[in-house]
């Protein structure tokens, strides 16, 4: 796999098709979908537009996008039917795109068999791009132009749940799980509110500042590159039943953390699941 045809495809359509309405839309190029805080600009859809036949023309293989899948959620299946397929997620956290902010991301990844294989993950507005590829490590390039950087391994000895920090979205849980979040807030160092942008709360992840996320829900677009990238640092993604994610099984809660930690971090969640 081409990863620099992939790192520099997206920054172009980044620079050609996003930035350029960054701080810029006016009231009629941007829509509700599912509700008042989920929101779709015409970014979105012309950068999945561009992205989807310049991504075939780097490996042709299906493309699972956030808004194609919004008017064809038979395309998910295709994660688990086709041998290889990509997630496009054009504009994440588009809430804070839409309102100027620029904790924003384009990220995709390249599923295999189900599973995360690789995964890009680009800040638009700081120009750092960060992604991995299975089994060969991650790495951060700061700035279009940057050079290359791998990242460290994070994982080691297990350390208390008082000095852990992290992410914990209790939001479309059910009650026990609601609860067992409420619980983890009182035994860890700090539960910090989330980015609404994965693409900068797994940067958060893999450059040390947070040491899990709890999401309770799962869209393969949101994930897929985070999970492939943080993977290589020696963290763990796995549904609260231990089983791994895969991003061909969306909608279940599951936990990202240092393999070391995962167990006592999920044990703290599920303590008071029936």
């Amino acid at each position: 796999m081409n990863s620099e045809a992939v790192e520099t495809l997206m920054r172009r359509i980044a620079d050609d098709v996003i930035r350029p309405r960054f701080r810029s839309l006016t009231d009629g190029e941007i829509s509700t979908k599912t509700g008042p805080h989920d929101l779709v600009t015409v970014a979105d859809i012309e950068a999945e537009r561009a992205l989807t036949p310049l991504l075939r023309e780097i490996e042709d293989i299906a493309v699972v996008g956030e808004e194609a899948t919004e008017n064809d959620p038979s395309l998910l299946d295709l994660l688990g039917s086709e041998p290889a397929a990509w997630t496009v997620d054009p504009v994440d956290g588009t809430w804070n795109f839409a309102h100027g902010k620029v904790d924003y991301a384009v990220m995709v990844a390249r599923v295999v068999g189900g599973e995360t294989a690789d995964g890009w993950i680009l800040h638009p507005e700081t120009g750092d791009l960060f992604g991995a590829q299975r089994g060969e490590g991650a790495w951060v390039v700061r700035g279009e132009g940057g050079e290359r950087e791998a990242l460290p391994t994070l994982d080691g000895p297990a350390r208390p749940l008082s000095q852990l920090r992290g992410v914990a979205i209790a939001r479309f849980l059910p009650g026990g799980l609601a609860e067992g979040v409420a619980g983890l807030a009182e035994d860890v160092g700090e539960v910090v509110p989330p980015r609404m942008c994965a693409g900068w709360d797994y940067w958060d992840l893999a450059n040390g500042t947070n040491d899990f996320l709890l999401w309770s829900r799962a869209k393969p677009w949101d994930h897929a590159p985070g999970v492939a990238i943080v993977r290589e640092l020696g963290y763990v993604a796995r549904y609260l039943d231990g089983t791994d994610y895969r991003p061909d099984l969306p909608g279940q809660p599951f936990l990202v953390a240092r393999a070391s930690e995962w167990d006592a971090v999920a044990e703290r969640i599920t303590a008071r699941m029936p």
